[in-house]
């Protein structure tokens, strides 16, 4: 009697679930990581502005208004109120996103925010601001932004719903990844 040697179909059914379960963790995993570099490209992104903006304000002894401002595309570009102290050209904002500018009518605070979650945080991952008005900002509105990083209720709550400009409000501008520009 002949007797072969191989795998049962029972043993390759589970090794067919082993890596089934080791390829689904290793698709979370990378996920994930991509998630987190969008989020810190986004973080480093905001403070590059800020510090630009910290420059601007130590020529000038104040924070551009919002006309001085206009947009990120404006303030950025040529003529803008930022052109000195920031090179546009080899700014990159990450992957698709909103930022956020508020200044208070003196000029003494500025906040600058930008969602993580795609334009206007659409995939509700919330945000985060950077500046030195946090307590102060948004003046239009009784809650105001206190902390770096939020969640998207929190953030929506209190940057997106506080857009549309006028003293004390967010102007937000879209940064678009594929364009690599503001739109």
């Amino acid at each position: 009697m002949k007797t072969y040697k191989g795998f049962t179909l029972v043993e390759m059914l589970v090794v067919m679930g082993i890596l089934i379960i080791l390829m689904t963790m290793g698709i979370a995993a990378g996920r994930f990581a991509i998630q987190r570099a969008n989020r810190v490209q986004h973080q480093n992104a905001a403070d590059q502005l800020y510090q630009g903006l910290q420059a601007y304000y130590a020529d000038n002894r104040e924070f551009p208004d919002e006309a001085t401002f206009g947009s990120w595309s404006a303030a950025l570009g040529t003529g803008g109120a930022l052109e000195e102290y920031l090179d546009s050209k080899s700014f990159d904002g990450g992957s698709d996103a909103t930022f956020y500018y508020a200044t208070d009518g003196n000029g003494q605070s500025v906040l600058i925010c930008v969602t993580f979650g795609g334009l206007d945080d659409s995939q509700q991952l919330g945000g985060y601001c950077v500046g030195n008005g946090f307590g102060i900002l948004p003046v239009n509105g009784s809650t105001k932004v206190s902390l770096k990083e939020m969640d998207d209720t929190t953030f929506n709550t209190l940057v997106i719903s506080n857009a549309g400009g006028g003293a004390g409000s967010f102007l937000a501008t879209d940064w678009v990844a594929a364009a690599k520009n503001w739109q």
